[in-house]
């Protein structure tokens, strides 16, 4: 029986005799240059195969998994058809998650998405033996809104031991607390493992999770770092200031700690170590589930935006983009920050919410003008589903998508 958790609905399975067109076409093995719509499913030409929010169940699931394993056997020595599985809030449980790993291990697939299926920390583990005994070519796991619980940590731990090729782990809202992010840590620094993004919000992670966090930024152990909605309050982070303050420069690029409940203090001081240990991207605006999950935002006052303007004029910078929307700031906050953006050296692209004046939004645009927007990594673009999400834009196009 698949729990219901972080709000997830339960899944009554489709009859499986609506998947038989999707499961003929995977059958072939070949590929598509357009896009398919199935009763069940769309496949489209980047490899991706979304059948998030199709009622799946564990049967639907292993049959899919099944004909995935028969489309590779016939693809053999060409391109496969599939390379990015998203099977979000589909019912699949445990048992339901354990064929897929089962079946997929040995296929080209890249990308598991299996966020919303009551998977627990025991299908968690079993995940992690199918991964441990294939070809290991998974890349990217999105486990997000499942019950992994107290024992979390373990289970992502084991995962990490188990998928030597891992580079981009979601762990949002499972459970994860201090205790389980310390064995997650560990298992990282001990295997001298180095990840391009771990997604760890809406967690109950408050200050004390900040300390782990700090010994993945103080090693350069990740390139990217999403803590959003956890709780770390002004003490984790003046924590993650201090880490910043030790870490390897440019080797964290980019910082969420959106919806964290940080004072002006505490921000400004987290946004000037973040720019003078190379960080690219800072987000301190508000996530999409904040008011699910009773997150408060962070907050910036005038004295706060005079510090972190003058921070980024002092000297050379990579903090291309800050997102300050929905943290109090005015016109007249925006306004110090321009004055301030006029004599620095590197711009900075600011995203605003609400309230600024139109004027000073232009001129501090003007001055970013040869900012490039920020793109989706090809990880996370992977996961973007035609029926669970729509396409993202802007600074936190990284932490929108996986908190969605």
């Amino acid at each position: 029986m698949v729990q219901e958790f972080a709000g997830v609905p339960s899944v009554v399975p489709r009859p499986v005799a609506e998947l038989a067109p999707l499961l003929a076409w995977l059958r072939t093995g070949t590929g598509t240059d357009r896009r398919i719509d199935f009763p069940a499913g769309t496949a489209l030409p980047d490899g991706r195969l979304d059948l998030c929010k199709q009622q799946l169940g564990p049967q639907g699931a292993q049959l899919v998994a099944d004909a995935l394993a028969e489309s590779a056997q016939a693809a053999e020595g060409g391109e496969a058809p599939v390379r990015h599985l998203l099977l979000g809030t589909d019912g699949l449980g445990d048992d339901g998650a354990d064929a897929v790993a089962a079946r997929t291990a040995d296929t080209p697939v890249r990308t598991l998405y299996l966020g919303c299926n009551g998977i627990t920390a025991a299908g968690a583990c079993r995940i992690a033996d199918r991964l441990r005994a294939s070809p290991q070519t998974v890349r990217a796991l999105w486990l997000k809104r499942n019950p992994l619980g107290i024992r979390a940590g373990q289970a992502a731990a084991e995962l990490v031991a188990a998928a030597e090729q891992l580079r981009t782990l979601d762990l949002v809202q499972t459970g994860l607390d201090p205790v389980g992010l310390t064995e997650l840590v560990d298992a990282l620094l001990t295997g001298g493992r180095h990840f391009e993004r771990l997604y760890l919000g809406g967690n109950p992670l408050g200050p004390a999770g900040a300390e782990p966090l700090a010994r993945l930024i103080a090693a350069g152990a990740t390139d990217e770092l999403y803590a959003s909605a956890a709780g770390l309050g002004d003490a984790g982070a003046r924590t993650l200031a201090a880490a910043l303050r030790s870490a390897p420069y440019g080797a964290l690029r980019r910082l969420s700690p959106a919806s964290s409940g940080l004072g002006p203090d505490a921000a400004a001081e987290l946004t000037a170590a973040a720019a003078a240990a190379g960080v690219e991207l800072l987000d301190l605006g508000r996530v999409p589930a904040a008011h699910v999950l009773g997150a408060a935002d962070n907050r910036i006052d005038l004295a706060a935006a005079d510090r972190i303007g003058a921070a980024l004029a002092a000297a050379p910078h990579r903090l291309q983009h800050l997102v300050l929307s929905h943290t109090g700031v005015r016109s007249r906050e925006a306004h110090r920050l321009l004055d301030h953006a006029a004599s620095a050296a590197t711009p900075t692209r600011y995203l605003f919410g609400k309230g600024v004046a139109a004027t000073v939004r232009h001129r501090l645009n003007a001055l970013s003008a040869a900012v490039p927007p920020p793109v989706p990594a090809p990880d996370v673009a992977a996961v973007l589903s035609v029926h669970r999400t729509a396409a993202t834009s802007g600074a936190a196009v990284d932490t929108a998508a996986a908190e969605r």
